[in-house]
């Protein structure tokens, strides 16, 4: 029997289907919510039926691809129920309890400090007082 060569094998489809399922286990691989550890695989399939004569073979080609699947993710969530509808609430709890205050809350709460004028050369802050201090009566 002639050598077969599988890079021309039904008209090249053989080595078309092969590296198109490579390129897709390759980005399986590189896809960073799957399993690095698992395995993978790529399934090839030559189906040869011959006719009743025996001297045709009708040939058929299949490639078929065992991927890992995406990783599954995992959260918290708070129940309880609000108090003032009576209705059950279901939140998801990220970095913060659902009601509790963060330092950033408290700053958006409070209003800024305005800002108060200095002297350049000595440091002195000037106050804002609606009128001036009489120094004489003062004791």
């Amino acid at each position: 029997m002639k050598h077969c060569n599988l890079e021309e094998f039904a008209g090249g489809a053989l080595s078309v289907q092969f590296n198109k399922a490579l390129r897709q286990v390759a980005e399986n691989i590189t896809d960073p919510n799957t399993d690095p550890k698992k395995a993978r695989k790529i399934l090839v399939t030559v189906t040869l039926k011959p006719n009743d004569q025996r001297n045709f073979i009708a040939t058929g080609v299949e490639t078929k691809v065992a991927l890992a699947p995406e990783l599954g993710a995992v959260t918290a969530l708070s129940m309880g129920r609000d108090l003032e509808s009576g209705e059950v609430d279901c939140v998801e709890i990220g970095n913060q309890i659902p009601g509790q205050l963060s330092f950033a809350d408290y700053e958006k709460q409070t209003e800024p400090e305005p800002v108060r004028g200095y002297d350049p050369s000595t440091g002195e802050i000037y106050e804002m007082t609606p009128e001036p201090i009489d120094l004489r009566r003062a004791k």
